[in-house]
């Protein structure tokens, strides 16, 4: 289930982007259709009319101009993520992290994003908690920061994190899905707990097995130790006993012999 509902809030994930690229991180001016425009408002107009490829080389150089309004840092990421250059936007995303005036919450939720993209989750989830550090109520970074635990595994973090996005937007769409993994997490929580519980009993079991076993090793050594001890006893009794029979025999004979008679 919890495979099921992973790939529910995955695509749940995704669509974050193109709804945060309309009314978050790509908010940084008022678009231009008009003919000749500034690369920056020539790129802008190209990107929102769908054509990221056109708008990549009017967005990188006005991104070379100190005037550009600082929006351009997440539509030229945004429009390699479009064009499938991932690296590119991820540089692009976490340069403008550094940029005087930017939206840091939308390029570190962007960047998480990015990053989520080329399957390094754990960088991803840097990302969006420096998003949230930004600005500790955009509901946004808190889904996809919980999506991204769920990847690694980090499942009571992923539903505090769920948790608090429903706190944020109790009415969103995808509450119902959110809900269901919530459920599906606690589920698997749970069997977590008892299967490490079994674990620890099987251990006890096994360590006092153990104890037993060695206790009955060391009793039959013990055993052994005493038995050659008792056998050593009786064999130093009889070479005793055999000793003084020969010592007799031999006063006997010595005293004969002094007697004058003989045997």
């Amino acid at each position: 289930s919890i495979t099921i509902l992973c790939g529910l809030c995955i695509l749940l994930f995704f669509n974050f982007i193109p709804v945060h690229a309309q009314n978050s991180g790509l908010s940084g001016g008022d678009s231009s259709e008009a003919s000749g425009a500034d690369p920056f408002s020539e790129g802008e107009s190209l990107f929102r009319s769908n054509q990221p490829e056109k708008a990549v080389p009017f967005l990188e150089k006005a991104l070379a101009d100190p005037k550009t309004p600082p929006a351009v840092y997440n539509y030229l990421g945004t429009a390699y993520i479009q064009t499938e250059n991932l690296k590119k936007a991820l540089d692009i995303f976490l340069r403008g992290t550094k940029a005087a005036g930017t939206d840091k919450k939308s390029l570190y939720y962007n960047a998480g994003n990015t990053a989520f993209l080329l399957g390094d989750y754990a960088q991803a989830l840097e990302y969006f908690s420096f998003s949230l550090a930004a600005d500790s109520l955009w509901a946004a970074s808190y889904l996809n920061r919980a999506n991204t635990q769920v990847y690694l595994e980090k499942y009571t973090e992923a539903i505090n994190d769920y948790t608090q996005y429903l706190a944020l937007l109790p009415d969103a769409p995808q509450a119902p899905e959110i809900k269901r993994m919530i459920g599906a997490l606690n589920d698997e929580l749970a069997l977590r707990e008892r299967e490490e519980r079994r674990k620890a009993e099987e251990a006890e079991r096994i360590r006092l097995e153990e104890e037993r076993l060695q206790a009955e090793r060391e009793r039959i050594e013990a055993e052994k130790a005493r038995f050659a001890a008792e056998q050593e006893r009786i064999a130093a009794e009889k070479a005793a006993a055999e000793a003084e029979r020969r010592r007799k025999i031999l006063e006997e004979v010595s005293a004969a012999l002094q007697t004058g008679s003989s045997t």
